[in-house]
Formats: C-alpha cells, structure tokens, sequence
C-alpha cells in the first residue's frame, strides 16, 4: 500500500482496521500464517497437547502478522508526528491481539490440569547493518 500525497495517518489506520476486519477463511489465514514464518517454541508442558488448528489461536497469530507486516511497510513512510501517531494506535491494536492470544481456549484437547506454555515468535531475516 503506498501512501498518496494528501493521505493521513488516519487514512492508512482506517485501511488496516478494514483489513483486520475482512478476515479470510480459517483455511486461509492458516495457510498465511504458514508463509509468515510464525515458530512456535515451547516453555513448559507437552506442546503436543496443543491444537494448532484451534480458529481462536489462527484468528489471533493472523491479525499479528498482518498487524506486523503492515507497520513494516507503512512505517518507514510517515513524518515525525504522524510515526507517533501510527506506533501509540498500532500498539493498542498489538497489545488487544496479544490478549486475545492469552484467551486462546485450548481446554477441549486438553485436560483441566494440563499447562503449557509457549513462546510465539516470527522468524525474520537478520537485517544488515547500516
């Protein structure tokens, strides 16, 4: 997405809550989660307890992705003001699907007294120095 002259920071936050709202089938957002190089690892427990099909869990790593992917792209674009602007409202909307993560219900694969944890990263390309 390119910024036209004229177009506001508002302009480019509107176009992302349209694209987190207009979510792609579960299969999909599977499927593009696969390409984002999301890595699961785990903390505790038996990871393989873990349903990696839940929708609740796939909903919530997409909006990350594509939350993350798009701040990579648009971010670099803005002025001074307006990169303020965009990193305080992308970061209430980061910390609003990281929570969601946290809500993730895996209760149905796994028994009342099962705990795992996991640490979710994604798999990003060392950048080169400047």
């Amino acid at each position: 997405m390119k910024i036209k002259k004229g177009e506001s920071v508002f302009g480019l936050l509107s176009s992302l809550q349209k694209m987190l709202h207009e979510k792609p089938s579960v299969k999909q957002m599977f499927n593009e989660i696969q390409m984002m190089k999301f890595k699961i690892r785990p903390v505790s427990g038996d990871i393989s307890l873990v349903d990696i099909g839940n929708s609740q869990l796939i909903e919530a790593l997409w909006g990350l992705g594509k939350l993350d992917d798009f701040f990579q792209k648009e971010f670099k674009r803005l002025s001074g003001k307006e990169k303020r602007i965009f990193f305080n409202i992308v970061s209430g909307v980061k910390e609003k699907l990281e929570q969601e993560l946290n809500r993730v219900n895996f209760k149905q694969s796994m028994g009342p007294s099962s705990i795992v944890e996991v640490e979710i990263f994604k798999d990003t390309p060392a950048r080169k120095p400047n």
